[in-house]
């Protein structure tokens, strides 16, 4: 008699897109010419092989387990095409530029699926890798490759390729929320003095969990409102992640965007996900006595910590 466990492997895996509501599909439609420097086009080719490689490894799985034939055999040739023919661009050492003429509909989701997994892959790597004991600089410059692959996929204006729903789940990554009367995910909320050392690595490391991210750096523009800029990230953003410590409690406009995110809790919704950094419980109950029977993650517990304790919040 065949071993139970296996057939319940293999009937996940051959039937995966039965399952999760995955599949197949590519869209023949051109939708124009795209141009690339050379070096930004290595890097969108690294990200294809680096999907390429997963998928592949997925299908491995799939027969070592009794599929039939492998789930993604589509996917795999579709990016093995794309990967060769730009492998064939970037062979004359001459030329400067990518020219991406009559690019189809099909090819420009798998690009943008191909860099938004690399900058999962990335994160997971960095969070892997990065000791406690090292300073925050050095994991800032970690993840500048994770900043490059999402600069390169934010400029597709493409949705991704659906197989990138696929891959959520092996790196935790949530579903995008359906709201779509909120335009951001998390609203962050810090005093500028605690940007460097902590804020600004933790807002890369969201987004690169493919969270819609309210973040100064990341939404404002030369000659945006800020006042105006800030109630519509208040507004439209499910939670509101404070970054609570000495110097947030100093400073007034802090202080106004917590406000604002208490005074969206009124029907007893959860909107705030604090973070104390460089602060504790009495600190807490010092400067705001109604958040100090919250629950919080510390900055101590490192930026993958505390990114993984977020996410386990806004999916509750």
């Amino acid at each position: 008699m065949a071993d139970p466990t296996l057939m319940r492997i293999s009937l996940t895996l051959l039937d995966v897109s039965r399952m999760t509501g995955y599949k197949y599909e590519f869209d023949n439609t051109n939708v124009g010419d795209a141009r690339y420097d050379r070096s930004e086009y290595e890097t969108v080719q690294e990200a294809l092989k680096l999907l390429e490689a997963k998928l592949g490894s997925w299908n491995r799985v799939a027969m070592e387990n009794g599929a039939l034939e492998p789930p993604y055999a589509k996917e795999v040739k579709d990016l093995q095409n794309i990967i060769e023919w730009g492998e064939e661009r970037l062979s004359n050492q001459a030329a400067r530029m990518v020219n991406l003429l009559g690019i189809s509909v099909g090819s420009t989701r798998y690009l943008k699926a191909a860099l938004i997994h690399a900058t999962w892959l990335s994160e997971k790597e960095i969070n892997q890798n990065a000791k406690d004991t090292w300073p925050s600089a050095v994991i800032d410059a970690m993840r500048g490759r994770v900043r490059k692959y999402h600069k390169l996929a934010e400029e597709i204006s493409q949705p991704p390729a659906a197989i990138l729903e696929e891959l959520r789940p092996e790196y935790g990554i949530p579903t995008p929320s359906s709201d779509f009367s909120t335009s951001w995910d998390a609203f962050v909320s810090h005093a500028s003095e605690d940007k460097e050392p902590f804020v600004r690595p933790l807002a890369d490391a969201l987004r690169a969990r493919d969270l819609r991210i309210w973040y100064d750096d990341f939404t404002l523009t030369v000659g945006d409102s800020l006042r105006r800029s800030i109630d519509r990230g208040l507004a439209h953003s499910r939670f509101g992640v404070v970054v609570l410590s000495p110097t947030f409690f100093e400073k007034e406009w802090p202080q106004k965007e917590l406000d604002g995110l208490v005074a969206r809790e009124v029907d007893g919704r959860k909107v705030i996900l604090p973070v104390w950094h460089g602060i504790g419980a009495e600190g807490i109950r010092q400067f705001a006595p109604m958040l100090a029977d919250r629950v919080a993650i510390s900055s101590d517990a490192g930026v993958a910590a505390v990114v993984d304790a977020l996410i386990a919040a806004m999916r509750s």
